[in-house]
């Protein structure tokens, strides 16, 4: 069980080992709220929306943001993030799909706004905008170990669940067990009880076979 179990993780490890060498953060305009703006968006292979979603989301949380949900975004407004500046910011992220089902990517895009939705660019903040393009690389690297993770985690709860079930399974069979012990004594003394009344029959049948023989005398 050890076995099967260690190379189901080994087999998880080797699944989500990440080609992460050819990503690069790019500048681009996305829609928001029905206006295009500028963004640093970034591909994040062999994972899903939902998957890198929650990631975000974590990252995010993990560097000490806290988030407003709004339509199609999350916001972290008015907020210091010594990454990318000294001033306080209104940052927004979406993770989007992008190409068919077959061949669809995912990637993360990161808004950065000095407030009023006045978003910056590398034109007129070129350093904010690299430095957001290197935590969106550092983020790349989390995401990967993120999915690990939840992936492990869930397998771990495969698991315990199968445990369970197993557990469950072996006290059904102790109870069929003792059923078993039981009607096995039920049927030894059912034949041992038979054995009796066959003698008796027998023993009866003698006893008439005498009588019916001295009654002929």
């Amino acid at each position: 069980m050890k076995k099967k179990i260690l190379s189901l993780i080994v087999c998880l490890v080797a699944a989500c080992t990440y080609t992460l060498t050819a990503q690069t953060p790019q500048e681009e305009s996305v829609e928001f709220n029905k206006k295009m703006v500028n963004a640093v968006s970034l591909e994040i292979p062999d994972l899903d929306v939902a998957t890198v979603t929650l990631a975000m989301e974590k990252f995010m949380e993990n560097n000490g943001l806290k988030k407003t949900g709004m339509k199609g975004f999350n916001a972290y407004l008015n907020q210091p993030f010594a990454k990318l500046s000294t001033q306080n910011l209104d940052m927004y992220t979406t993770v989007i799909s992008k190409g068919k089902k077959k061949d669809a990517k995912t990637y993360v895009y990161f808004l950065l706004s000095k407030g009023n939705e006045n978003f910056v660019s590398s034109q007129e903040n070129a350093s904010e905008i690299m430095n957001v393009k290197t935590l969106l690389l550092e983020f790349l690297q989390y995401s990967g170990q993120f999915a690990l993770e939840q992936k492990i985690a869930s397998v771990n709860d495969n698991i315990a669940q199968l445990e369970k079930e197993k557990s469950k399974i072996e006290n059904n069979g102790k109870k069929i067990e003792k059923k078993k012990e039981k009607i096995e004594k039920e049927i030894k003394n059912n034949e041992e009880e038979l054995k009796k009344k066959n003698e008796e029959i027998s023993k009866a049948k003698t006893q008439l076979e005498q009588l019916k023989s001295q009654s002929k005398k």
